[in-house]
Order: structure tokens, then C-alpha cells, then sequence
């Protein structure tokens, strides 16, 4: 609860506008794409205008599923008009923390941080917890990931790859690049891709062999204790590196903006997506793409993912309203940095000859979620695979063949999604795809001698 009562600032200040389970909420004239009916969608969407986007409310229906009543849930626990039980833990849980409804709250409301709250408020309460959060949690007591993976075949993915062995737990290497779990054990492809890319421009890097979980599935379902030891073991693992990289969007969130909230201290290396990297080296015009036959012609879009996408578009403005002292003229050095941020996977997609790049109708800050996160995928695996075909139905709207991201947990649910609902087209992680087509055509910085 102490957490909960640390956000009764936030907590009060929603005036239930219902902003928040929309797209472009204060964009009601918004042009887009038109009419579209998908394949997994039993009506046609107009693409167009405010959209209905959180995904529980859109599967449920009921408005306590959406943040407009979670956080009146929340002030309610907080006056003492209700108590935590199974009826609050049941509309609680089935929300992917995607932070959409952050994004449109206009009083800056810290919405994913109170979700998060009030999931751990429930069980400091004594409701039990999800029982596949609780398998989860169980399986990384032991194995230090919430795959059940052992943690001796956590660096498999190596040799599968084909990638010399001698990357592992170098010395004298100053960039670390953290893996995560999803890729360790599931999206192998992934980790693969992304470790022969950035060997491929030069960069002298390791990978630990006793990398454990970041922490995010605990940090989102309210298991703050697994998620915090995790984070220490990671905290001191990593400490002697100046610069840790990700692939995973979850773990760069985790790491970047989760480990300073709860260590309440700056982190002793710097951390960065490798897409951050690429795409900065394409701007300095030091590494170039050739064509593929086989991408010739394609149309492509982009799915954000919500924790390198959304999450860090909050994270800089929160930290522009503790530090601001002219809000006015600082917000639009926000936007700005956001809009910039924004662009990063687009540089990258863009530089790649070929292709034909067609966005998405919900992108940047109203993308619409993949359904992976907050803990639903284990718990809620249909309502999480249908959230991933209503956004593939989106991206059928603008013909796309190929649909890109940059997260292997959105990559496996849209994946599987695809999949089991037909929709036709191909998913890849942007570093996957310009691995697997070989489309660098110029090394960005010489290897160390």
C-alpha cells in the first residue's frame, strides 16, 4: 500500500474524462487510413479520428477494465469505501500496462505506475496472486528466468548461431549486451541477429554467461521482491561495463527506467538499444544498406513497441516536470525530443532500399499494443493473441507485407498471432531482417586491433 499512497497526488488528480481509452484523444478530426475490415476483426474499423485503444476495455467492455476505472478503483481502496478482494484483482490484472492511457491523460497522470501499485497492493492484501504469475515467479526462484530455461543453456543460442564462443565474458570488452531471457531462450534468432550485426560493424562486446531476468514480468504484476533481487544481481553483474546494450525492449525499459525508481540512484554504465546505435551510425553516414531481390517491391510498416516506444516518450516528460522551472517553453524541447526519439526505428527502415514503408494508422505515441506485456501473455493468452490480430488487422489496412518491430516479445505474439488467425504476412525484428537478407553495405567503425 505504501506505494499506492506515494501516487495519491496522481490518484486524485483524474477527473474521469475518459481521454485515456482513446487514441489521439484530443485529435478528433484526425485523418487516417479509412475503412478496413480485417481478418480477425468481425467489423470493419474507420481508421480514422479518436479510436477506442485500450485493449482490456476493448475485449472486456466494461469500463473498470480501463484505466478510467482502475484508478477510481484505486482512490476507493485509498478512502476506504472498498476492500482489496478477488473482484478488484479480477479487472486489475487483464491490462497490458502498454501505457496508452498515460499518454493521452492531459493532467500527466502516472497511470502504468499506479496499475503496477495497485497489483502489488493487492497481494501485500493476501488475495493470491494469478496462478501463472505464480508459476512463473516459482520457476525464476530457481532458474533465473521465467521460461523454466536452465540456467546453464541460457547462452545456447551462441553456438547455435554460429558465433565464436570466445564473445562470452571477455575482460577486457567495455560494452555488455544484455540479452534478456525472451531472446536467450525463445527468440534465439533474435539475440543471433543482433550479436552478429554488431560484430559485423566492429563493436567489441560481451555477453555474460550469468545474465539473469531483468526483473520487468515482476516489476509489472506487482512480485516487487523477485523483480528487485533480480535487479541487484544485475545491478552488480554489470556495474563494471560502460555501456550495456538490449535488443529487448522490456529489458532496456527495465533497466534504464525501473533501476533508478526503486535504487532511487543513477546506474554506474549507460544503456542503449542497438537500434539507438544503427541508427546513429546511418545518420553519420557511416553505414549503408544494399538491395535484396527478395525486398524488392515489399511493403512494410513498423510496430512500436510500448516500453522502447511510449514508456520512454513518459519517462522524458516526467523527468521534465521534476527538473523543469518554465514548463511552457521546456515542453516543446519535449516534443522534440520525442519526435526524434520516435524516428530512430524509422532512420534505420528508411535507409533500406527497396522497400515501400507504409505507417501504420495508431504509431509513436498512440501506437496500439501488441498484447505481450503486464503479465497477460501467461495469464491471459487469448485475450493477449486477439489484442496482436486487431493490431495486424491494422497493418493490413495499409497493405503491408512485412511487419517490423524492434522487441522479441512483440515479435513472438504478433507472431503467433499471425499465425493462428491467417493474416498472411511476415514478422521480423528490424536488426533480424537486415541480418537475414545481409543488407550492410559499408562497416561503420574498424575492428580493434
Amino acid at each position: 500500500m505504501e506505494r499506492l499512497k506515494e501516487l495519491k497526488k496522481d490518484i486524485y488528480r483524474c477527473i474521469h474524462c475518459k481521454a485515456c481509452v482513446f487514441a489521439y484523444s484530443g485529435e478528433p478530426s484526425r485523418k487516417g487510413v479509412g475503412e478496413h475490415k480485417g481478418t480477425f476483426g468481425k467489423q470493419s474499423v474507420l481508421y480514422e479520428g479518436m479510436l477506442k485503444s485500450c485493449p482490456a476495455q476493448l475485449e472486456f467492455g466494461w469500463e473498470a477494465y480501463a484505466n478510467a476505472g482502475k484508478v477510481w478503483i484505486a482512490r476507493s481502496i485509498l478512502e476506504g469505501e472498498i476492500q482489496i478482494d478477488e473482484n478488484v484483482a479480477e479487472v486489475v490484472y487483464p491490462c497490458i500496462t502498454c501505457g496508452l492511457c498515460e499518454e493521452q491523460c492531459e493532467n500527466d497522470i502516472r497511470t502504468v505506475d499506479i496499475i503496477e501499485a495497485l497489483r502489488a497492493a493487492v497481494l501485500e492484501a493476501g488475495v493470491p496472486a494469478r496462478d501463472k504469475h505464480d508459476l512463473v515467479d516459482n520457476i525464476t526462484k530457481k532458474e533465473d528466468n521465467p521460461y523454466g530455461g536452465k540456467k546453464e543453456e541460457r547462452m545456447d543460442w551462441v553456438k547455435e548461431a554460429g558465433i565464436d564462443p570466445a564473445l562470452l565474458n571477455k575482460k577486457d570488452a567495455k560494452i555488455a549486451y544484455f540479452v534478456g531471457c525472451t531472446a536467450a531462450y525463445r527468440q534465439k534468432n533474435i539475440a543471433g541477429a543482433t550479436v552478429k550485426l554488431l560484430q559485423k560493424l566492429g563493436l567489441d562486446i560481451t555477453v555474460l554467461t550469468d545474465e539473469v531476468c531483468c526483473g520487468s514480468p515482476f516489476f509489472r504484476v506487482g512480485k516487487t521482491q523477485t523483480a528487485q533481487r533480480l535487479m541487484k544481481d544485475n545491478l552488480k553483474m554489470f556495474s563494471k561495463y560502460e555501456k550495456v546494450l538490449f535488443s529487448c525492449a522490456g529489458c532496456y525499459r527495465t533497466f534504464t527506467v525501473d533501476y533508478p525508481k526503486w535504487t532511487k540512484e543513477k546506474n554506474k554504465f549507460a544503456t542503449q538499444h542497438a537500434m539507438e546505435l544503427i541508427a546513429q551510425l546511418i545518420t553519420e553516414g557511416k553505414l549503408e544498406f544494399k538491395e535484396h531481390p527478395k525486398l524488392k517491391g515489399k511493403t512494410v510498416t513498423y510496430h512500436d513497441p510500448c516500453h522502447t516506444g511510449r514508456h520512454f516518450a513518459e519517462y522524458f516528460k516526467h523527468q521534465l516536470i521534476e527538473e523543469s522551472t518554465n514548463l511552457f517553453l521546456d515542453k516543446r524541447k519535449l516534443n522534440q525530443k520525442v519526435d526524434a526519439w520516435f524516428e530512430i526505428p524509422r532512420t534505420i527502415i528508411k535507409a533500406i532500399p527497396g522497400i515501400t514503408f507504409n505507417e501504420m494508422y495508431r504509431i509513436k505515441e498512440n501506437s496500439f499494443c501488441c498484447g505481450a506485456g503486464g503479465g497477460v501473455r501467461s495469464q491471459y493468452p487469448d485475450f493477449s493473441l486477439n489484442t496482436a490480430s486487431r493490431r495486424l488487422d491494422e497493418a493490413e489496412a495499409v497493405k503491408a507485407n512485412i511487419v517490423l518491430t524492434e522487441c522479441p516479445f512483440c515479435w513472438r505474439n504478433l507472431s503467433d498471432a499471425n499465425d493462428r488467425d491467417k493474416h498472411g504476412m511476415e514478422v521480423y525484428g528490424i536488426l533480424e531482417l537486415i541480418d537475414t537478407y545481409d543488407l550492410v553495405k559499408a562497416k561503420a567503425v574498424p575492428k580493434k586491433k
